[in-house]
């Protein structure tokens, strides 16, 4: 399945360390939901911090943020305390929304072929319309790329 600017959001259900998340709960304010491959690897870490470090003004535009990866939620308690994230991270054990989002993908590295998640990154309106995709993200300045889509948003 493939998503296309101004598809709703695909109903999904997760799991937070604040408890259970789904796509209900993104209604009401614009949501910056990033798929990346694994906690606390260079890429994702730089991507992470970028939103860390660029939170306020995602606030400031109504505008949350949610990293999903198909770690597990000790992964990602860790992975947040080491570089202070203020969002939530979303576990997607099995895989489920990121097949949803179509960020499940065949990947190839060095020759071996295998299932992975693209690094990908979708902006929703606070009616749960996707607004925005990016895809085969390039972690550096991207966090500065979706604030600028953010802010388009009325």
């Amino acid at each position: 399945m493939t998503l296309e600017v101004g598809d709703k959001v695909p109903a999904f259900k997760g799991v937070t360390d604040k408890g259970p998340i789904s796509a209900k709960d993104l209604k009401g304010s614009n949501a910056v939901i990033y798929f990346y491959p694994k906690d606390d690897t260079p890429g994702c870490t730089i991507e992470a911090c970028a939103f860390r470090d660029n939170l306020p003004k995602f606030t400031k535009m109504n505008a949350k943020v949610f990293g999903v990866s198909k770690d597990d939620l000790k992964s990602h308690e860790k992975f947040t305390r080491k570089f202070e994230l203020p969002f939530t991270l979303i576990s997607d054990n099995d895989g489920s929304i990121c097949e949803s989002f179509g960020t499940w993908v065949e990947k190839t590295n060095y020759g071996k072929t295998y299932m992975g998640i693209e690094r990908a990154t979708y902006l929703v309106d606070a009616d749960g319309v996707i607004r925005h995709i990016w895809r085969k993200v390039k972690a550096a300045g991207h966090a500065e790329e979706v604030l600028a889509e953010v802010k388009k948003l009325k």
